[in-house]
């Protein structure tokens, strides 16, 4: 039998030998690389999913150092307004002269007590190796209260002391009963900043 490729016969076994040798070289050559390419893509696809949960957490930590720092400021204004740089006696008496007529004191005087006295208050603890000019002091300036009233006016003017604007701490409270009045002498300590 003769080979001819120009005929039917002879081209059949020539064109099994080429499908032959391309379906060989697919599996042998691509489907390799074709698997190494679909690994690459699911790195790719794992290492793009990293990067995205990245950004996310950075810019949460972002937000949130954004909000940390903004109630630290908002605390420190709110502290630097109840803590005023100079006594500001003006203002302290005006509310409380406020609150003496809201909780209907009566017969109210008000003195300056002792002296002003200064409590030194450190930055941070001595042990920290804080520095010892980083110390930053408080001044307190007495008051003496005095008005008669009754037990209840009085409970709730004390009980509204803490949500002044100014920082006012109650030293002391003496009550004396008089003939179905009662008379309420209390020491208070206003602060404000100052400077070693």
């Amino acid at each position: 039998m003769r080979f001819d490729v120009r005929t039917k016969e002879g081209a059949f076994p020539l064109v099994l030998a080429l499908l032959a040798l391309a379906a060989a070289s697919y599996r042998f050559v691509f489907v390799p690389e074709i698997a190494e390419i679909r690994a690459l893509k699911a790195e790719v696809a794992r290492k793009e999913a990293e990067v995205a949960d990245i950004m996310a957490l950075r810019t949460a930590v972002e937000e949130s150092r954004r909000g940390d720092g903004q109630q630290l400021d908002q605390r420190l204004r709110s502290w630097e307004q109840r803590v005023p740089a100079s006594p500001q006696p003006e203002l302290l008496l005006a509310e409380i002269g406020e609150r003496a007529v809201r909780h209907r004191l009566a017969s109210f005087g008000l003195t300056a007590a002792a002296e002003a006295a200064e409590t030194a208050r450190p930055a941070e603890s001595p042990e920290s190796g804080a520095n010892p000019k980083a110390v930053r002091s408080l001044r307190e300036t007495r008051y003496r209260l005095t008005f008669r009233s009754t037990y209840r006016d009085l409970a709730e003017f004390l009980d509204g002391i803490p949500s002044m604007r100014r920082l006012v701490t109650v030293r002391s409270v003496a009550i004396r009963g008089e003939g179905g009045a009662m008379t309420a002498t209390v020491d208070v300590s206003a602060w404000h900043r100052g400077t070693p």
